[in-house]
This record gives C-alpha cells, structure tokens and sequence, in this order.
C-alpha cells in the first residue's frame, strides 16, 4: 500500500471520526473537511501528498466549479465528500477557497452545487 493511500485513509478517518461538519463559516468549513490533508491556510503539510489549497494557481484558474467538482467526487487519491458535506456547505467551501486563491468568478449557489453531486450510486458511503 503507497503511503498516499495509507494517508489518505488515514485523514479521511479522522474527518469522519470528527462526525458531521455543521459549521456555517466557510474557514470553519476548511477546518473541519479540508485541513487534516491540506494543512492550514499558510503552512501546507510538510511531505504530503496533497497540495496546499490557498496559494492554489489550479483554483485560481478553475474557481468554484473546480472546487466543487473535486470535493464532490475527489480525484486521484482524494476521496469523494458528496456524503459528508451539504449542498450549501460545499458551495460556501468552494466559494471561499476560489475568492482567496483570486478568482473572481461569480459564487456557485446551493442549487448548482446540487447539479454537481454525484447519483446515489456514484457516491461512495463511507467505510474508507
């Protein structure tokens, strides 16, 4: 097992150990679904295989729909959060990572982060 997977399992653990997120403030949001792999805003984990997400030139350029779609149905060896995270929640989170990364594209509401998520069937149900 690569230790990006060891790591990925291991991180996606502790999120899920921490139960639903509710935070409101899209920083808290971060904290709660995002910081256990990407590290805080300003010091990114040392040796992770993960990217920071401020400083981000692939947010920048892709903003919220990019940010969205990749919380939604991960990508690589980032796990989906279309089970651990609302509709409003993501569009908060993406809106607040595109806006510090520079982009100014106009927000993604709730109804098109809905649009986004992945069918039933195509999202997984936890047991990482």
């Amino acid at each position: 097992m690569s230790i990006e997977r060891i790591l990925s399992a291991g991180s996606v653990a502790v999120v899920l150990s921490a139960g639903p997120v509710f935070a409101t403030e899209p920083a808290d949001l971060y904290v709660g679904l995002c910081a256990a792999c990407h590290g805080q805003r300003g010091a990114p984990l040392v040796d992770s295989p993960y990217p920071a997400l401020y400083d981000n030139p692939r947010i920048a350029a892709g903003g919220p729909v990019f940010v969205a779609n990749k919380t939604l149905h991960g990508a690589g060896n980032m796990y989906s959060f279309c089970n651990l995270a609302s509709d409003a929640e993501v569009a908060a989170l993406s809106n607040h990572l595109a806006r510090e990364n520079g982009n100014r594209s106009a927000p993604l509401t709730e109804a098109v982060a809905a649009t986004l998520r992945p069918s039933g069937e195509d999202c997984p149900r936890g047991g990482y």
